[in-house]
């Protein structure tokens, strides 16, 4: 006796052609509202939200009073009041009588001793610069160390402070 054979009465499966329909429809319904509805880019109003905070009211963000740069001399530097957030310091490479000197740093670690930050320093020898990212400050006196390590060992270190109100 012969084995009916077992023949598939569809090649795709009914229920995935339901859903792969339904999805392109919703594609193309998204699509062609995206084109045509202009109402889908009008600002609307939520309910609840006051009146009160119109461009007209509001002042815009000022970057001085969350930012502060600080330029670092290589002698005495005095302590440094500020009501931002952060400060960036600048200044020359510092324990060095020549440039050739410079070519000879090792690294910078400029150190917020009241959070523990240690900043990114970005040094640029042949000018004899350095930048830092901002360094965040808390409240009150923010002790920064300033170290600049050399080849031969020698190494150069400014202390500073940064007291944020």
């Amino acid at each position: 006796m012969a084995k009916p054979v077992n023949i598939r009465r569809f090649r795709a499966n009914p229920v995935e052609v339901l859903i792969l329909s339904a999805v392109t429809v919703l594609f193309f319904r998204s699509v062609y509202n995206l084109v045509y509805d202009s109402q889908g880019f009008q600002s609307i109003q939520l309910a609840g939200h006051s009146q009160m905070n119109t461009a007209a009211e509001r002042s815009p963000a000022s970057v001085s009073s969350t930012f502060f740069n600080l330029e670092v001399k290589c002698d005495k530097n005095t302590d440094q009041d500020t009501g931002a957030n952060k400060v960036r310091l600048t200044g020359t490479l510092c324990g060095s009588s020549t440039t050739n000197d410079t070519s000879k740093l090792v690294k910078t670690v400029v150190t917020n001793g009241a959070n523990k930050f240690t900043a990114t320093v970005f040094t640029d020898v042949n000018s004899g610069k350095y930048s830092t990212d901002y360094i965040p400050l808390n409240v009150g006196q923010n002790p920064i160390r300033v170290e600049f390590a050399y080849r031969d060992g020698k190494s150069f270190v400014q202390e500073l402070n940064v007291l944020k109100n």
